[in-house]
């Protein structure tokens, strides 16, 4: 992106927007706008899929602060009113802290489906597997998840069974610490670029993997999205399939994107499906 869509925002908002950083490939804008009196934040995305997704939750779940969107030649434009946003410390985790977050996830999973348009696939988890892994370049990484696979490829038609049946419902698809932020005295998620359907469980993979791994608050997490939301923890045999996806997505998103945001996630995961312990142990 050059200064010809910056100028073209500024013009168009009558605002004094700058480049203020760039996370996964998007590019982000700040400034004030003397049209609508307010600061705003733009969110610019290259990946179309990506761009409405983040539009039509916005528009959902925090309508208050959608001002609209542009596409500029092959650029996809989300503007938002900017808020001053506190971010979570992960060393502040406790029980009653994560039971608050698994109400937050529960209330974003309930307020949210059925109302904003998401990317929905019909494939089986199996072929949801076949088809992730055929997208694979890195050949380290073809090579360790087709030897994990063999772990697992008995249990995808009792994985395909269960999950053909549990709820679904719009994720956030990537929940986690650096998404929850404080605002005006509550709880509050962004970044919904990733939001698709899923199963429920889809949206605790992440976040109990790498940062609740104490099973106390695993429980309290649970409890609090229970109190709001039934959820019914999957069978094995879906778990360990659903982790294994997971691992691939992280390696898929490492393959497309210069930053190493999951680190070794994805080989750890894989370790986990070979080792046979499901991620959620409670």
């Amino acid at each position: 992106m050059g200064n010809v869509l910056i100028d073209f925002l500024n013009d168009y908002y009558n605002a004094e927007l700058e480049k203020i950083h760039d996370v996964a490939g998007n590019q982000h804008l700040a400034g004030y706008s003397y049209y609508y009196e307010t600061d705003l934040f733009v969110k610019i995305f290259k990946n179309k899929e990506m761009f409405y997704a983040e539009q039509h939750v916005d528009q959902v779940y925090c309508p208050d602060i959608f001002i609209g969107t542009v596409i500029f030649d092959e650029n996809y434009v989300v503007v938002l009113k900017d808020r001053q946003l506190k971010e979570i410390e992960g060393d502040e985790l406790n029980e009653q802290r994560v039971y608050i977050y698994g109400r937050l996830l529960a209330e974003f999973h309930n307020n949210v489906s059925g109302k904003a348009i998401v990317p929905e696939t019909k494939d089986t988890l199996a072929q949801q597997v076949k088809f992730k892994l055929a997208a694979l370049k890195d050949e380290a990484h073809r090579k360790k998840a087709v030897g994990v696979l063999k772990s697992i490829e008995k249990d995808l038609p009792a994985a395909d069974r269960e999950y053909s049946k549990l709820k679904k419902v719009v994720l956030h698809g990537d929940f986690s610490i650096r998404n929850i932020m404080y605002y005006q005295g509550q709880y509050i998620l962004i970044d919904f670029e990733r939001a698709h359907m899923g199963c429920q469980y889809e949206d605790f993979i992440k976040f109990f993997f790498s940062e609740v791994k104490d099973k106390k608050m695993r429980q309290s997490f649970i409890a609090g999205y229970q109190s709001l939301v039934e959820f019914e923890i999957p069978q094995k045999p879906c778990q360990q399939t659903l982790l294994f996806l997971t691992a691939l997505d992280i390696y898929l998103f490492h393959e497309t994107h210069r930053e190493d945001k999951f680190k070794d996630m994805a080989e750890q995961m894989l370790d986990t499906v070979l080792d046979g312990v499901p991620v959620l142990e409670i």
